[in-house]
């Protein structure tokens, strides 16, 4: 007699939403929004819509810390990469700000098919791919190849997420790679960059604050750098270390510190200037 064994296995709830999971509805309000009519946008290869190099520039100022930090992060997990990973930074808008990857794949996008910093990803542009919808959705979202409209991107799978600073969306991150990859195994791998660049960007809020605070004890641009190093528990030798300066004089500005702010050593000074920041 042949015996059969039947397994229960566990659902696995998964963080990001698909084409599948949504509404017809919600699917064909979209539908409305695009510019053109769907077979249009399937014999697309090219990115319709992107600024002029004047606007771009006030995007990119306006993201400074932001470009920086997600670049920093993409770049450094693109080299670690056997496998080819392109990374879109959008502003809120979907405006692409910055694109990391193969600096060979960058450039033929660029050059031959319009994909690159000013480039446009509204459903109006671009139709349906995952930067559109992570905008209207506010939220993470995961398209297949065939799930986009543009011919561009049916090769690729993508994820999708907005970027949060203090609680806002302040850009979109997306990760694209070949629909041949497993999508699972890079999963991870796009939710450890995304949580380094809002770790880090939370980090700079939070020097933001500090340095407000310690402004209205009238310290100067020396003393604020030395006296934030000092709330992160730096000592004196390591400080100068950083800064390019010597042990003696982190010490004496640090006694500054002390008399501008009223405390006598470094636990007061750290409580007095973290507590509600932490």
């Amino acid at each position: 007699m042949a015996l059969t064994f039947e397994f229960e296995t566990e659902k696995v709830i998964q963080p990001w939403r698909t084409i599948t999971s949504l509404d017809t509805t919600l699917l064909k309000n979209w539908a409305k929004q695009r510019l053109d009519d769907a077979h249009h946008y399937n014999m697309q290869s090219n990115m319709k819509e992107r600024l002029k190099e004047d606007v771009l520039k006030q995007y990119v100022k306006s993201s400074e810390i932001l470009i920086s930090v997600a670049n920093r992060h993409c770049e450094s997990t693109v080299s670690g990469m056997f496998k080819s990973v392109l990374f879109i930074l959008t502003s809120a808008e979907g405006i692409v700000l910055s694109v990391s990857g193969p600096q060979e794949l960058v450039n033929t996008l660029n050059r031959n098919h319009n994909l690159g910093p000013g480039s446009v990803f509204t459903i109006q542009n671009a139709g349906l791919n995952a930067i559109s919808i992570s905008i209207e959705l506010m939220d993470w979202v995961y398209l297949t190849g065939a799930e986009h409209d543009f011919k561009l991107f049916k090769e690729w799978d993508c994820f999708c997420s907005p970027v949060r600073q203090n609680g806002e969306i302040i850009g979109y991150l997306d990760m694209s790679f070949s629909v041949q990859e497993d999508h699972l195994l890079l999963a991870g791998l796009f939710a450890f960059t995304l949580k380094s660049i809002e770790e880090e960007l939370g980090k700079q809020d939070q020097q933001k604050s500090i340095y407000e605070h310690f402004q209205t004890y009238r310290l100067s641009p020396r003393e604020k750098e030395i006296g934030y190093f000092w709330l992160k528990n730096y000592g004196a030798l390591r400080i100068a270390s950083e800064l390019g300066l010597t042990e003696g004089t982190v010490r004496n500005v640090v006694k500054k510190i002390y008399r501008k702010t009223e405390v006598s050593d470094k636990g007061q000074f750290i409580r007095k200037f973290l507590n509600g920041l932490i």
